[in-house]
């Protein structure tokens, strides 16, 4: 007898004959799995399941859970018959087609030749879809009519996420299936356990109320059914499934069916106070995080939710996420707008810059990288309440997002079964839209008892330059490092905090893989004292900081060779042969450009290195079947050239770099109060802007970098007219249009003036007169047509490749590939001539 898990319909019956050997229980166990409908992505290209799930959906009247179970049973019904229906027909089609095409070309042969076709591609098309969803292989989404290429791919995403044996209590190794499946369960239900919480009221003393009531009223306003389907639209269509079988595609492409139930459904948990019954239970699958893990500790457990939880969650976060910078302290840089992970990246590599170039001063400073031991699951949900309690969140929103987090139930989801069910009572979902900006609600308890001893003087912390502001910590999500004088003393508030943290918020410190790194000044006695009273070892290189190099040394390309050994792991991947030339196209652009594009946000790569990576690509693009080497027909340059100028669009890796780091400067002078900011301003060009700032001796390579980039900058601005008191007539860019962009190219007999001079500063009009017996006639007619505002403003720089003014990588590209200077001009080794030169 069977019953669907989270419906209320009735009790059915389903016949299941399994092999009676045991070497064959594997199997049997794998077909009973799949007898739970799982809406398969390929059923949407078929004509008759719309009418199915509509007469489904409307012949019940009763709840969603209810509606939702039997149609679970229609389509299965449904899915039968289509099944049988298609038995053999891809391979029949195939036969027939061969046949007519055989045939003498008659108008009645010709017209079955086309319908068989597209009966044939429809096969095809179904199959292709079925194996993709499978696949995830999310960067191919066109190019390849390539049912092999997912094939392959679903096969081996599949036998690495089978989990054929685990290390179980006692040390013991076991096989067996239900032995696994009981001991993830107790290990995940021993997780998400309370702890309880210890005494609050120091750490939340330190946090500030940041919520007005204004932003509360609109937290709390009520939800409207746009807001829910605005978050259906923000979710991937075939996501991994809940434990109802049901993807987000089902509701995206069945909303004028489904639609109504689904606003009633979630409006009614929003807004009148209704409960997610047992529509938020959760599957926990385990991700290897290392080749044949053997230990629990070795995965990474993922949360599926189901789709109409998600909706809910969603919903909420996106209000959230409106405000969540209000709260959360500048040095975390994750999931807040206007934030980027390379924020983190840029000031990890000036602090330690600035520490291993310390060599003077009696004290030394210490950088503790600090990992933090199942983050998400561990946080306990009375802190994370009362932190937000306290940051002036109102009690309707906290319950909101309470009844989010603390209604689920679980079951681990073992190689496609669950195990049995339990509750938690603590913990964070990974894979729950909320779990994000929670925990960074969470992390801030950890920015308070920092900022509280910053603020009663009992640590200093570290400084990239003298007049920079002070750093205590800095924070991406669970990525921690901690600032603070090298002393025993420095290290015993150190430990005093983290203990404090672990006990209120639940986290947990892993000491083993904790590491200290120090300023160059820091006597050998005062390492060892630290080291001792933290319980961490000692390093004298980070290595990595958010996947990223923490030191680039001389030699440059060895430190990015990781770059490389991606690319080339990812081309020879044996998946990769099954790809045709259009699959090729896609998979260069959405895979193997993609690599090193972190690393170049932040970076300037040697050009070298950048041709030896075109090189991979390019041979990886002519290379014929079975990895043998094909002629190069052109020049990676030519391919590099836009698909209407004859290329393939592909990318220059050098200007590209060029590009992405000309961001960051833009980012500097347009965020001038931005902690990444204030760092870079304070060491590199205190009294000038970016710019005009100049290279230093002992400057760091990110510094370096992003000032390489500062000429395409320059090249690509342009003045939007205010005020005019801070333009100059000659010397600035201001006139739109303007082939040649000074002035001081077309006009030699006049000196230098503001363009204020030329706007009547009452009526706010351009002094036509003036304008027009100074200035060339054509040149005078472009001026006159720059709109001025009626009130007075200041000047503000607009980037000239976007109409809105906002800078864009996209555009900075264009613009270098379109510049016939050489584009070696910006390589490093000139940055570095520019330098000696000035010496």
């Amino acid at each position: 007898m069977v019953k669907e898990e989270n419906t209320d319909v009735k009790w059915r019956f389903t016949g299941f004959y399994g092999s009676p050997y045991a070497q064959n229980k594997t199997e049997s166990r794998g077909r009973w799995r799949h007898l739970k409908l799982k809406f398969e992505a390929w059923w949407t290209i078929e004509e008759t399941v719309e009418e199915t799930i509509k007469k489904s959906w409307n012949s019940n009247s009763g709840t969603i859970v209810e509606k939702l179970g039997k149609l679970q049973v229609d389509l299965k019904e449904w899915a039968s018959s289509i099944k049988k229906g298609k038995e053999g027909l891809k391979k029949k089609l195939t036969e027939e087609l061969e046949v007519l095409l055989e045939k003498e070309r008659t108008d009645d042969t010709l017209a079955k030749i086309i319908d068989t076709r597209v009966q044939l591609n429809m096969e095809i098309d179904r199959d292709e879809i079925y194996w993709e969803q499978r696949a995830r292989a999310n960067w191919l989404k066109v190019g390849d009519k390539n049912s092999v290429f997912f094939h392959n791919y679903a096969l081996a995403r599949k036998k690495m996420n089978m989990i054929s044996r685990l290390e179980v209590r006692g040390g013991r190794l076991t096989s067996e299936e239900s032995e696994i499946s009981e001991e993830a369960t107790s290990f995940f239900q021993e997780m998400f356990m309370s702890r309880r919480v210890g005494d609050l009221s120091h750490i939340l003393s330190g946090i500030k109320e940041c919520i007005s009531s204004d932003i509360n009223d609109s937290l709390v306003a009520t939800f409207t059914a746009e807001e829910v389907f605005v978050a259906l639209k923000e979710m991937g269509p075939t996501k991994a499934r809940g434990p109802d079988g049901f993807p987000t595609l089902f509701f995206q492409r069945y909303w004028h069916i489904v639609g109504g139930d689904v606003v009633n459904f979630c409006l009614g948990i929003l807004n009148d106070d209704q409960s997610f019954g047992k529509l938020n239970s959760t599957d926990i699958v385990l991700i290897p995080k290392v080749k044949n893990p053997i230990n629990l500790a070795n995965f990474r457990p993922i949360s599926l939710c189901m789709i109409l939880y998600k909706i809910v969650a969603k919903t909420v976060a996106n209000r959230l996420q409106r405000v969540i910078g209000k709260c959360i302290d500048e040095a975390q840089s994750a999931f807040v707008p206007g934030r980027l992970i390379s924020d983190n990246v840029l000031l990890a590599y000036e602090m330690l810059h600035t520490f291993r170039r310390k060599r003077t001063g009696t004290k030394g400073f210490m950088a503790v990288k600090v990992d933090m031991s199942k983050a998400y699951d561990r946080v306990e949900w009375d802190f994370l309440k009362e932190v937000m309690l306290k940051m002036g969140f109102g009690k309707k929103w906290v319950d909101l997002i309470l009844k989010c987090i603390t209604t689920t139930s679980f079951a681990v989801n073992i190689n496609g079964k669950r195990g049995r069910t339990f509750n938690a009572t603590r913990g964070l979902r990974q894979g729950d839209p909320l779990s994000p900006f929670l925990f960074l609600l969470c992390s801030e308890g950890l920015s308070a008892l920092m900022r509280m001893v910053l603020k009663e003087g009992l640590l200093k912390g570290a400084k990239a330059s003298r007049g920079g502001p002070e750093l205590m910590h800095l924070l991406f999500a669970d990525d921690c490092i901690l600032f603070g004088e090298a002393t025993r003393e420095g290290a015993n508030l150190l430990k005093g905090i983290l203990k404090e943290y672990e006990r209120c918020s639940g986290q947990c410190v892993n000491f083993d893989k904790s590491i200290i790194f120090y300023s160059s000044n820091t006597t050998e006695e005062h390492r060892g004292a630290v080291a001792a009273v933290l319980g961490m070892r000692n390093s004298t290189n980070m290595k990595q900081y958010l996947s990223l190099p923490s030191v680039v040394g001389r030699r440059k390309k060895d430190s990015f060779q990781v770059l490389k050994e991606k690319i080339l792991f990812r081309i020879k991947g044996w998946s990769n042969r099954f790809l045709s030339q259009g699959g090729k196209e896609v998979f260069i652009k959405s895979v193997l450009q993609a690599i090193p594009t972190y690393a170049m946000t932040c970076f300037l790569l040697p050009n070298s290195f950048c041709r030896e990576i075109e090189q991979l690509m390019s041979r990886f693009w002519w290379q014929k079947a079975h990895g043998k080497k094909g002629i190069h027909w052109c020049q990676w340059k030519d391919l590099c050239q836009s698909k209407e100028q004859g290329g393939m669009g592909f990318r220059d890796m050098a200007k590209f770099n060029m590009a992405l780091l000309t961001k960051q400067g833009w980012r500097l002078m347009n965020n001038p109060d931005s902690l990444v900011a204030r760092v870079f301003k304070a060491k590199y060009f205190p009294k000038e802007n970016f710019l005009n700032s100049r290279l230093k001796i002992n400057c760091s390579f990110t510094w370096k970098s992003i000032w390489a980039a500062k000429g395409i900058l320059i090249d690509g601005l342009c003045w939007k007219v205010g005020s005019g008191k801070d333009i100059s007539v000659l010397n600035d860019v201001w006139i739109p249009d303007l082939q040649m962009l000074r002035l001081s190219h077309h006009v030699n007999n006049f000196s230098d003036f503001k363009v204020a001079e030329l706007i009547e500063a009452n009526s706010r009009e351009w002094k036509i007169e003036v304008i027009e017996s100074t200035f060339p006639a054509a040149i005078a007619a472009k001026i006159v047509c720059i709109p001025l505002a009626k009130a007075a403003h200041d000047d503000l720089l607009a980037w000239r490749g976007e109409s809105t003014g906002e800078f864009t990588v996209r555009s900075a590209y264009t613009l270098l590939q379109n510049n016939e200077t050489d584009p070696t001009a910006y390589a490093l080794h000139n940055v570095y001539r520019e330098f000696y030169r000035r010496l």
